[in-house]
């Protein structure tokens, strides 16, 4: 799953862009959540460019409270230490739609990485993905 703060990434390393677009290995996904998070962006040259992209090479997943709650159930209890509350509440249930639907988070956002990991999400930053995922094979 691609977090919002990932577009950023993307669009300026077109041969990564290039790279994900033509792998048939690999299923990129993205939420409702991070989509939402796109429409708002108040750059309108990026905001269509960031979700054509997010169209044309994610597939979107759901991020309802409900299925966060289901992926819940699935998964030990474990207290991630970054309260809820905070400034990125949405960070729950990204968290929550990568565990239910993905096999890995990719954040540039360093407290949704910790988060992530601390609830049992497999999750790196774009620069790891890029090394070891995307041109690593």
């Amino acid at each position: 799953m691609l977090d919002t703060n990932v577009f950023d990434r993307l669009d300026a390393d077109s041969e990564a862009a290039s790279e994900l677009e033509n792998r048939r290995d690999l299923r990129l996904f993205v939420s409702e959540v991070q989509l939402a998070e796109l429409a708002a962006l108040p750059d309108e040259v990026r905001r269509p460019r960031y979700l054509e992209l997010a169209r044309r090479l994610c597939v979107t997943v759901s991020a309802s409270p409900s299925s966060a709650a289901a992926a819940s159930e699935r998964e030990p209890k474990r207290e991630p230490k970054r309260p809820a509350a905070s400034k990125h509440g949405s960070d729950r249930l990204i968290a929550a739609a990568a565990r239910a639907h993905c096999d890995l988070l990719v954040t540039d956002d360093a407290g949704l990485l910790a988060y992530a990991r601390d609830a049992g999400v497999r999750a790196m930053d774009w620069a790891a993905f890029v090394s070891r995922v995307v041109f690593g094979r």
